[in-house]
């Protein structure tokens, strides 16, 4: 399972890598993405929680809004739903 992670992320990046996951660039990961981590917000995640879970089932994917969460508290949250 990968975590795409938007640009502009590059410590939060290397951070997870360390740790051992999977990191793919946002937009460009392919399939398989467990976790997607935005930090630039468009207008369509625009009022989406810090949190949300999005799809069903095999397909449920975590979109972390970086820009609403500490980094301590991403890394938190990566870890509680990669296992």
């Amino acid at each position: 399972m990968k975590i795409a992670i938007q640009t502009g992320l590059g410590e939060l990046a290397e951070i997870l890598k360390s740790k051992g996951y999977d990191v793919v660039p946002f937009r460009d990961g392919g399939s398989d993405i467990r976790i997607t981590i935005i930090n630039d917000i468009d207008e369509e995640y625009e009022e989406i929680d810090p949190v949300t879970f999005m799809g069903q089932g095999d397909n449920e994917m975590v979109l972390l809004d970086a820009s609403k969460l500490k980094q301590i508290e991403v890394i938190a949250f990566v870890e509680k739903y990669m296992h």
